[in-house]
């Protein structure tokens, strides 16, 4: 009899402890707008290079919990070249690693690219009238400004502590 309550208490307490660890889901594909916190330039970015984002507005989860925006989060920098000679453009290639709520991590999936203007008008004329000043002109470099908006989405189910703790305060 002192067997069955032990092992009826066991249980009961395996129970309550699984119900105070349980967690919210956030499902695969759930939708984030995410803020850069830092300009990012192809200039002075190189490949590797990380940088801070943000959650920008609230997400709003199927069973009515929200992760409010201010939730900080990592990026990388996936391709960075400088503008060169003969009006070669400069490349930014950036990436969204994951958005931290907690001590849980949200891993995203994003990607913005882009490519600063190629300046092949001017390379040819350039080549043409003045051939020694050819290799100094020079294509543009890309920025992506602080502030700039991405959408990411969760890429794979995970489960975040409950309640969810706030995101961390922001200091200027």
């Amino acid at each position: 009899m002192k067997l069955k309550i032990s092992a009826a208490l066991g249980i009961a307490a395996l129970l309550s402890a699984s119900a105070a660890f349980a967690g919210v889901k956030v499902p695969e594909g759930t939708e984030f707008q995410i803020r850069l916190e830092e300009a990012l330039s192809s200039s002075t970015a190189h490949e590797g290079d990380r940088f801070t984002v943000s959650l920008d507005d609230d997400v709003k989860l199927a069973d009515g919990t929200v992760l409010r925006a201010g939730y900080r989060g990592v990026g990388e920098v996936v391709e960075a070249r400088d503008n060169g000679m003969l009006g070669k453009n400069g490349k930014l290639n950036v990436r969204l690693l994951y958005l931290k709520v907690g001590d849980d991590r949200i891993k995203l999936r994003a990607n913005k690219g882009s490519k600063g203007e190629t300046r092949v008008g001017a390379t040819v004329a350039t080549v043409i009238l003045f051939w020694p000043a050819a290799p100094f002109i020079k294509g543009k470099d890309v920025s992506i400004k602080k502030g700039t908006i991405m959408t990411a989405y969760a890429d794979q189910d995970v489960e975040v502590a409950s309640p969810v703790p706030p995101p961390p305060e922001v200091s200027n």
